[in-house]
């Protein structure tokens, strides 16, 4: 997995030339807003009213780029993100009810917002829990404020265009007329035109938009007229709710006794889709803004085990693409056939399999075929006794054990699909090669276990943990064996062979790196990576080697109830890497500062794939694995159960689990 570490980034697809030339001049612009069904005000009292000095937001509430982290952040290390579906640039938010528009018609990098937020003690949330419409509500000078913000679709003269539409809305609790003035940045294009004095008990809605993204075009935006004439808010955050509806019921829901995992799982199949770029699975939309090898590789494992088939043939071509131009993370080459494979069992779609299976693209070896993927994990087995080779894979050079387990899994998703499609011989190749580096490795890590008497699978075939940089017990890799979705796991879903201590040792390693921690950091988090040591985007995925085991199958579930519960960085929104939880404004636990990027797509594709196989996995025989990471606390609490969930060749099925007693059905 990618280990993000202060100084250094992987970010690409920002335009950072331009960025300079503005960073040292951020133009203030103001955005808040909040729709009629937004939550109510938090009753603590807010602090003395002070009428803003200039319109937009208060300098300490805008969103700000950290050269550090080289990623946007808001007040209290906080980032988020609301957009559309494969815009070139969706929309930063920041605490308080800032946002940043990274190319939009005032230039690169504005910032915009309303005046009237100070710090006052604030929620901020999901509009119905997990829509890309963010709800910021606190108290001003006896009012309650809500201020929503969320992005819509628009089209002028046949170019599609994001616009950001927002609402602040004031309510008067008191028994007098209060004046409250949102004060808006000046580009913010007003809807409407209430009084800034409300009546005693009355509401004034105060509505806004302005143009946010043109998918990449040079098309000239849209003028202020335009955009107030297309429509008013209410409308538009109809079409965006249902939009986001209709994507949403074409994958499989879940229902469980824990109401904001359910969001969660929601929010993060939306946040996946707007972090898009067209049919570019970009990492992040602040910070990492780019593709990567091996998290593009995970996301799409991710968008086909729920059901997103619908770009399937763009995605899967793209990610031949990104995995063939090295430089990044080898690894990604030989896990690429792995959504390869899961596409190929969850639809049946051999046709398309096949075309690509022994044939390249038109920039040859740089679009790899599946076969080339595979073939390439033979010719890097250079390391002692036929392992893989030396990788940077998790940020450090070394003979890492998960590029072995990911080698491995890689073979077992070749030879799956290389016999679904009649390629015998390719088939009992993967087999010999699977066989062989399964033994090697092994054999490596056998040894390393024995001459220093280990009790984990440590993340070296080489060195115990103390070692390298696995001796911090705060650093998250001491669970990098368990990387990308787990080869117990996955491998076991796809009929390979799983022996060996990568099995045998599931359980003792996590107690392992649990105990370490005990007394440095709290239950439910593995930790993070140097700077912000405390958890990780990826803390839920890192528990999915759990299910191939015994006494750790619901670690995935237990790691992404603590995410949502200490570690959000905005609305189901998470840095890569974050520190430990400090006082804020904001209700709740939040990390103090984060790094990498935030929200993190690749992230919040393993917390939702542990979380859908927790609950019902596919195997490539046929058969279903139905509750495997279940927590037993959540028998009789509620309905478990998961719809529209894809089977095998485009079938879909819907699976109940109920508790009676000592029973379960």
């Amino acid at each position: 997995m990618p280990r993000a570490v202060r100084g250094r980034s992987r970010r690409a697809g920002l335009r950072w030339e331009a960025a300079a030339t503005v960073l040292a001049s951020l133009v203030v612009a103001g955005l808040l807003l909040n729709i009629p069904s937004a939550p109510a005000v938090a009753a603590a009292p807010a602090p003395p009213g002070q009428a803003p000095t200039e319109p937009g937001p208060d300098r300490a509430y805008q969103c700000r780029f950290d050269v550090q982290t080289d990623a946007f952040t808001g007040a209290n290390g906080t980032a988020s993100a609301i957009g559309w579906l494969g815009d070139h640039d969706s929309v930063v938010t920041c605490l308080g009810g800032s946002f940043l528009i990274q190319d939009g018609p005032d230039g690169y990098f504005r910032s915009y917002g309303f005046g009237l937020y100070h710090g006052q003690r604030t929620t901020w949330a999901d509009a119905g829990g997990y829509l890309p419409a963010q709800v910021t509500s606190f108290a001003d000078r006896g009012a309650g404020v809500a201020i929503t913000e969320f992005a819509d679709e628009e089209t002028f003269g046949g170019q599609n265009y994001v616009a950001v539409y927002c609402r602040v809305r004031i309510a008067n609790e008191t028994g007098h007329p209060v004046t409250v003035d949102p004060a808006p940045s000046p580009s913010l294009v007003p809807l409407t035109h209430p009084s800034d004095t409300v009546p005693s008990h009355g509401v004034a809605q105060h509505d806004y938009v302005v143009a946010a993204d043109r998918f990449g075009s040079a098309a000239p935006w849209p003028s202020a007229a335009e955009l107030a004439g297309a429509g008013g808010l209410d409308q538009h955050f109809v079409h965006m709710r249902g939009f986001w509806d209709e994507q949403l019921a074409g994958i499989a829901q879940v229902h469980v006794p824990a109401p904001a995992l359910v969001d969660a799982y929601k929010s993060g199949f939306v946040t996946t889709e707007l972090t898009r770029r067209g049919d570019a699975l970009d990492t992040g939309v602040n910070g990492y803004e780019g593709e990567f090898s091996h998290d593009v590789v995970g996301i799409l494992t991710n968008l086909f085990t729920q059901g997103a088939f619908a770009d399937a043939h763009a995605l899967l071509t793209e990610m031949r693409n990104v995995v063939g131009a090295q430089g990044q993370y080898v690894d990604g080459l030989w896990t690429s056939t792995v959504p390869w494979a899961v596409y190929l069992m969850k639809t049946g779609d051999a046709a398309f399999v096949a075309s690509n299976f022994a044939t390249e693209g038109a920039g040859g070896t740089a679009q790899p075929s599946i076969e080339d993927a595979a073939h390439a994990i033979a010719a890097d087995r250079t390391g002692p006794m036929g392992t893989m080779e030396a990788t940077d894979d998790i940020d450090t050079q070394g003979y890492w054990t998960v590029d072995d387990y990911e080698a491995l899994l890689g073979l077992a998703a070749y030879r799956y699909i290389a016999a679904a499609l009649g390629q015998t011989s390719e088939a009992t190749w993967a087999s010999v090669q699977y066989a062989g580096l399964l033994g090697a490795t092994n054999a490596v890590l056998g040894q390393t276990i024995a001459r220093h008497q280990l009790t984990y699978l440590p993340c070296s075939l080489l060195q115990p943990n103390t070692a390298n940089r696995c001796a911090n017990p705060r650093d998250a890799n001491w669970t990098s064996p368990f990387g990308f979705g787990s080869w117990a796991w996955e491998g076991s879903l796809l009929g390979a062979t799983v022996e060996g201590p990568g099995l045998t040792l599931i359980d003792a390693t996590y107690t392992y790196g649990f105990g370490r921690l005990r007394g440095l950091l709290p239950a439910g988090t593995t930790g993070g990576f140097p700077g912000d040591e405390y958890a990780s985007a990826y803390d839920a995925a890192q528990g999915a080697s759990g299910l191939a085991g015994t006494t750790h199958r619901d670690q995935g579930i237990v790691d992404y109830e603590f995410m949502i519960a200490d570690d959000q960085s905005g609305p189901f929104s998470w840095w890569e890497s974050s520190s430990a939880p400090a006082a804020t404004p904001w209700v709740g636990r939040h990390p103090a500062t984060g790094q990498g990027s935030a929200p993190h797509a690749w992230g919040m594709a393993g917390a939702n794939k542990v979380l859908l196989d927790s609950l019902v996995a596919q195997r490539s025989d046929g058969a279903l694995v139905v509750g495997r990471g279940v927590p037993s606390t959540w028998l009789g609490r509620g309905p478990i159960a998961v719809a529209n969930f894809p089977t095998t060749a485009g079938r879909r099925v819907a699976v109940k689990i109920t508790a009676s007693q000592t029973s379960v059905t």
